[in-house]
């Protein structure tokens, strides 16, 4: 008799469990109503946004170099020049972080002669003249080349006389840019000028089919950003005639976007 009753509440036990997990599906199914979620028709494109950036650096590479028979002597020589021109750079204001040494040589090196030999006159009145010309005698050059970042354009003329006063040379630039955090607020202008171009664009196809733009499901940002161009002076001479007129104008920063609308 107990063993009937013992297995009675077994198959009692186990009609409720089966009953309690088909009640959970269906009140899953009623609460989920997973027949009426339907997919969505969409719309891709992708769109580009500009702003426009003005240039707020400016850099210069110089050179200072020293001739002597004694390599060492030049050296100390170079040394107390690059000293006195760094010195220069700083009472105009550049930080000691906006001059940076690019590098050193020192090696053996020819005197250039101040005036160059007479050709010789043959009988009949024609000259020989000797190519390459002869070279100077044989000395000892150390050169030191570093690159000054100018952040206030009003000072360029300053920098450049700076070189020229304390004996520098192979002067180039100016090489134009921007910094950091200027930059990142151009493109964060361009990317909200995309994602207006976006939309307008995807308005205008969804238009086109009898249909309506709905929120964006994806968005996804491609390519690299446009930066502004560098100005590079060729000469020492072109980048005096450029100094005192330095004009930063404004360069063009572009964001391209892929975005994703659903359609209504």
């Amino acid at each position: 008799m107990l063993k009937k009753l013992s297995q009675g509440n077994a198959i009692a036990l186990a009609l409720i469990v089966w009953a309690l997990v088909i009640l959970t599906i269906a009140l899953a199914a009623f609460i989920f109503k997973p027949w009426q979620n339907k997919t969505h028709d969409t719309i891709s494109v992708s769109a580009t946004g500009k702003s426009q950036i003005a240039p707020n650096i400016a850099k210069l590479s110089a050179t200072v170099s020293t001739n002597n028979d004694d390599l060492d002597l030049a050296r100390k020589q170079n040394e107390e020049k690059v000293a006195s021109l760094i010195n220069a750079l700083k009472d105009l204001g550049i930080e000691e972080k906006d001059i940076q040494t690019q590098y050193i040589s020192a090696g053996e090196t020819y005197e250039i002669q101040s005036e160059p030999p007479k050709p010789d006159n043959l009988p009949d009145g024609s000259q020989v003249q000797i190519y390459p010309p002869p070279t100077g005698k044989q000395t000892n050059q150390i050169a030191t080349t570093f690159e000054v970042t100018i952040r206030d354009f009003t000072i360029a003329d300053e920098v450049i006389a700076a070189f020229t006063q304390n004996g520098a040379t192979n002067i180039y630039g100016p090489q134009l840019t921007v910094d950091d955090d200027t930059l990142e607020g151009a493109k964060s202008q361009a990317r909200k000028d995309a994602v207006a171009n976006a939309r307008n664009k995807a308005g205008d196809l969804a238009g086109e089919l009898g249909k309506k733009v709905g929120d964006a499901t994806s968005v996804a940002e491609q390519g690299d950003f446009a930066v502004p161009i560098p100005l590079i002076a060729r000469s020492e001479i072109d980048l005096q005639e450029k100094a005192s007129q330095i004009q930063p104008g404004e360069n063009e920063v572009t964001v391209t976007i892929q975005v994703e609308f659903e359609l209504k």
